[in-house]
C-alpha cells in the first residue's frame, strides 16, 4: 500500500498517514515498510532521513518507530526495507518521544493510533538539493 506517493522533494516536511492504513496496523502483529528514492540530490553533503512516527495523544507529540538509512545526495536509486513487530514488549518502558531522533532502525512494540511520515532533507549549501522518494507499508493481519 502506498503510504506516500512518489515525488521531487526540495525540502523537510511531514504527511499524514491515512487512517485506513492506521486502522490495519492496529490489528496486525506487524508490518513491512519500504522507502524507495529513484533520484537523489546531486552533492554528497546532501542527506535525506525518513522517519515513520505515530502519536497517542492527537498528534501534539510524535515517537519514530521507523528511521530507514541516510540517503546521500550523491547516492542514486536506493531501495531499503523496515520490519516492525507490535507483539514485542516495548524495548523501553518509559521514554520521552522522539522526534526525528531516532537512530537509523526499528524501535519495535506497541505504537500510538495516529501515523505519519516524517523526512528531514539538508542541503549542503547550494540549493539545488532535491530527493524523489515514496513509501510502502503491507501490515502483517492476525490469522493470515
Amino acid at each position: 500500500m502506498i503510504l506516500l506517493a512518489s515525488g521531487a522533494r526540495t525540502t523537510s516536511g511531514t504527511a499524514n498517514i491515512a487512517p485506513a492504513f492506521s486502522n490495519m496496523l492496529g490489528s496486525s502483529y506487524g508490518a513491512a515498510f519500504q522507502l524507495t528514492v529513484s533520484a537523489a540530490a546531486t552533492d554528497v553533503g546532501d542527506t535525506l532521513d525518513v522517519y515513520i512516527q505515530s502519536s497517542v495523544d492527537g498528534g501534539t507529540s510524535w515517537d519514530d518507530f521507523v528511521h530507514f538509512t541516510q540517503v546521500l545526495g550523491n547516492g542514486g536509486a536506493k531501495k531499503f526495507l523496515a520490519f516492525w513487530t507490535s507483539a514485542m514488549a516495548p524495548e523501553t518502558e518509559q521514554a520521552a518521544p522522539a522526534d526525528a531522533t531516532l537512530a537509523a532502525g526499528v524501535k519495535q512494540g506497541p505504537v500510538g493510533s495516529l501515523l505519519r511520515i516524517k523526512w528531514v532533507l539538508v542541503d549542503a549549501g547550494t540549493q539545488n538539493a532535491s530527493f524523489t522518494f515514496r513509501v510502502d507499508g503491507n501490515p502483517n493481519r492476525r490469522g493470515s
